[in-house]
């Protein structure tokens, strides 16, 4: 693991040993038969949680715990994910975005190797390999049936899946995360009759999903709003959230959002529909797939 030494000492107030240990504790409530990836990152995100509860968010160097940035290959801004030690003093650390953090995640539990993988790039117009993809080069590998293999609905998705997408031709608003649950009691059919409705999109279904990902923005519910010193302020990074997918009757994925709509789904319908129009990214405008690690990678 990429592990970078601090010394507790130099922490505005040093971490009791109770605190310590729950700090540098696992996720027990994570299954144990699912994939490593996925364990590591709910811990990650636990341990840096935990941290960030008791007043810690910096490192024995003043640098934050989690942070948003990073590149693969930088000398002055290496990317990482570093996980706690508490023998060595080693508090968690996140510096990555969305997709170099599931790269850092196969690489450290796997030895995953990107590179070995060449696939061609619409946007380049070239075959080519990359060390460490852009979520829209995640896209391509899965449907290209490289290294992921692509589910193709969503109620197949499991915690662990890989989602990813790209508005078609354009890496300026691509986005990977990995799948923790699928909320199948969400299940909100799109509403027709009413002034907002879109009639194209009559029997699809809306789902609410948490993922988890490194992100500058948030979703719904999600863990990087942090309580420092009585204010809850946003810390981007490493987290988790709740997105929205639209599904047809065999549950492809025909559209998803970022966050979801606030308005009341049963009493402000009309209301609740527009919200989500506003926020819907439709295909085949934009591609939205899952991929998922073998099981022996």
């Amino acid at each position: 693991m990429n592990l970078k030494k601090t010394n507790l000492k130099t922490l505005p107030t040093l971490l009791p040993l109770g605190i310590a240990v729950m700090c540098f504790a696992a996720d027990a409530t994570v299954k144990a038969d699912t994939p490593q990836h996925y364990q590591a990152a709910s811990m990650l995100i636990d341990q840096i949680t935990f941290c960030q509860s008791q007043g810690v968010f910096v490192d024995g160097n003043g640098v934050a715990l989690n942070r948003y940035g990073g590149s693969w290959n930088s000398n002055s801004n290496p990317s990482f994910i570093r996980f706690a030690d508490p023998e060595n003093g080693i508090l968690p650390g996140n510096n990555t975005k969305c997709s170099p953090l599931v790269t850092h995640l196969f690489k450290t539990l796997y030895n995953w190797n990107w590179s070995n993988y060449s696939f061609y790039d619409p946007i380049l117009g070239i075959n080519k390999s990359t060390a460490s993809p852009q979520a829209y080069q995640y896209c391509l590998l899965i449907k290209q049936g490289l290294g992921l293999s692509q589910v193709m609905t969503l109620d197949e998705a499991l915690p662990g899946d890989v989602l990813s997408w790209w508005q078609v031709g354009s890496s300026s608003s691509d986005h990977t995360m990995i799948i923790e649950s699928v909320n199948w009691g969400s299940a909100k059919p799109y509403p027709l009759g009413y002034a907002n409705s879109n009639p194209a999109l009559a029997g699809t279904t809306y789902f609410e999903v948490t993922v988890i990902d490194s992100s500058s923005d948030t979703h719904t519910s999600d863990s990087r709003f942090v309580n420092v010193n009585g204010n809850l302020e946003h810390i981007a990074g490493i987290g988790r959230g709740v997105i929205g997918l639209l599904v047809n009757s065999n549950f492809g994925i025909v559209g998803r959002t970022w966050s979801l709509p606030t308005s009341d789904y049963y009493t402000k319908t009309n209301t609740w529909v527009g919200s989500l129009n506003n926020r819907l990214k439709l295909a085949p405008t934009w591609e939205i797939v899952i991929g998922r690690m073998p099981e022996n990678p």
